[in-house]
């Protein structure tokens, strides 16, 4: 990184705001110090016990309301209120953003994103870790000529696992070993407790664009890593946008992946890991008009065809998903955004293992401008804790969310 970047823990002022009745016990918060904030991703603290202690929000917040103002990642702790604590970003020259937020088991949390680098305006990834109260942190850039960025981030024995996408050229020597530059592949990056790389991993994708969404440890083993790819197999009746996964050894190896399609515009948002397979969410047709939410049900042997999928039906088009999580013993919650435009709306709802919606267990809300949920996570008492962000012309904040159907 040729720019001076350096983290800075910054106490940030945040305004905050509570709507809604009492009746479901409903909480939604807004947060944003100037003009463009957004929650990405959410990760919830426990006691011993597993009840929830405090909610943490990784992101994107404007620092400061000058004209020159930057757009830098950023961690938000709240109370179990919604109440925010406390708030750290990066500092630097240069704009960053944060994708997704862990919580060790030690309490600490860890975050990944990029950083822009100053000279070449390429993205860098970024690994940030944390003490709960923000007042010790270590952050690791790791410098790359072309473009970086992280994506999901796992603890391991060894440290952590880091799944990010990258343009780099790899020369071609087959379909699955060579991208042309300004192409994305999926790029794994191990590193140990204090954020140093260990053995470099090679870069994993078609000759095309190609990268994860998600990536979760695997019962058998190892991990697995679910996202989407323009390649498509024509004999198979693939086109457009597909799904990929791609298993990994316990040291991050990779063996040969798998595309699954056969609607036209697949796009991965989330998976689960189950006991028989894997159960992926994901939004399929056109952006704004015709996209619907869509369930895969892959078997523990990710190259036999999948047991079942299935559009959800929910009444309400055009919707996307972004997020999916467990949900009490055998549903699962689905996040997204209903509509378009300024008549966009958060969408949270459930779904059965056959992708079955619980019409009873949906909501859509919002208000003036434009609304998403990013991120969704099942709490304690069956509380639902979702992030996202709600914007009006150039103006968005980090939306909370906390509730219960």
């Amino acid at each position: 990184m040729k720019g001076k970047i350096f983290a800075a823990i910054i106490l940030i002022f945040f305004t905050s705001c509570e709507k809604g009745g009492n009746e479901d016990d409903t909480i939604l918060k807004f947060f944003s110090k100037a003009y463009k904030d957004t929650g990405n991703s959410v990760a919830i603290s426990k006691d011993e016990q597993g009840n929830d202690l405090y909610y943490y929000i990784c992101g994107q917040f404007t620092d400061s309301l000058s004209n020159n103002a930057k757009l830098r990642a950023g961690v938000l702790k709240a109370g179990l209120d919604g109440n925010m604590i406390g708030s750290a970003t990066i500092s630097g020259d240069t704009e960053s953003s944060a994708a997704k937020i862990i919580v060790l088991d030690d309490g600490d949390i860890v975050c990944t994103g990029y950083v822009l680098d100053s000279a070449s305006s390429k993205k860098d990834l970024f690994v940030w870790h944390l003490n709960p109260d923000f007042t010790t942190e270590k952050l690791k850039i790791y410098e790359s000529p072309d473009n970086q960025y992280g994506v999901d981030i796992l603890e391991t024995l060894e440290g952590f696992l880091v799944l990010a996408t990258t343009d780099s050229q790899r020369e071609s020597t087959g379909e699955f070993t060579g991208n042309p530059s300004g192409k994305k592949d999926i790029l794994l990056v191990r590193i140990d407790s204090d954020l140093e790389p260990l053995s470099e991993i090679p870069a994993q994708g078609y000759n095309g664009d190609d990268e994860g969404i998600a990536m979760k440890a695997d019962r058998r083993g190892g991990f697995i890593i679910v996202g989407t790819t323009d390649r498509s197999d024509l004999s198979s009746g693939q086109a457009g946008t597909n799904l990929i996964i791609i298993r990994l050894n316990s040291d991050g190896s990779t063996t040969q992946p798998r595309i699954i399609g056969g609607t036209a515009n697949e796009a991965a948002s989330d998976f689960e890991v189950l006991s028989d397979g894997y159960l992926i969410a994901g939004t399929t047709g056109n952006p704004g008009t015709t996209q619907k939410g869509h369930i895969w049900k892959i078997p523990t042997d990710i190259y036999d065809a999948p047991e079942y999928e299935y559009e959800i039906d929910i009444d309400q088009v055009p919707y996307s998903l972004r997020a999916m999580c467990r949900y009490k013993t055998n549903s699962f919650l689905l996040a997204g955004q209903h509509g378009s435009g300024l008549s966009a709306r958060m969408l949270i709802f459930s779904v059965d293992v056959y992708g079955t919606p619980d019409k009873e267990r949906m909501k859509i809300t919002g208000g003036t401008g434009t609304q998403i949920a990013n991120d969704v996570a099942s709490g304690d008492s069956d509380n639902i804790i979702t992030v996202g962000s709600s914007s009006y012309e150039n103006n968005s904040m980090i939306c909370f969310l906390k509730f219960r159907f």
